[in-house]
């Protein structure tokens, strides 16, 4: 597991609603904007835009559930997103896994709620 931060900023664009739909809405970044370097997988993350910073649990690379290709997805914790904004700049803190499969949505839904809280716990500890 990586610990050592750094920031990319990204373009937000509209994505296919499916967080929202299972109850974990995400900004949704382009991915050209995604450093390289960047490994697939679930992030504790800062993210900032228009002055502000909130906590987020980021996801990038494929996604299984969904036979879907990459993305790079942010979940806002304890935030709700009234106008997602042009861009933001994304602070990577932790990675806390790799991509896995579930066998139902359900399930993943349940991995996602464990990552907000990891992500959370990862973050508290900051100063």
């Amino acid at each position: 597991m990586s610990s050592s931060p750094f920031s990319f900023t990204a373009n937000v664009v509209k994505g296919a609603g499916r967080g929202r739909a299972i109850g974990s809405p995400t900004l949704n970044l382009a991915l050209p904007n995604v450093p390289r370097t960047l490994r697939h997988g679930i992030y504790a993350c800062r993210v900032q835009w228009n002055r502000r910073c909130f906590s987020a649990a980021m996801h990038y690379g494929p996604r299984p559930v969904f036979r879907a290709g990459n993305a790079c997805e942010l979940h806002v914790i304890d935030h709700a997103i009234r106008r997602a904004p042009v861009h933001v700049t994304v602070e990577v803190v932790k990675r806390l896994r790799s991509i896995r499969n579930f066998p139902t949505v359900e399930k993943l839904q349940e991995q996602i709620a464990r990552d907000i809280e990891q992500t959370r716990t990862v973050l508290s500890a900051l100063p």
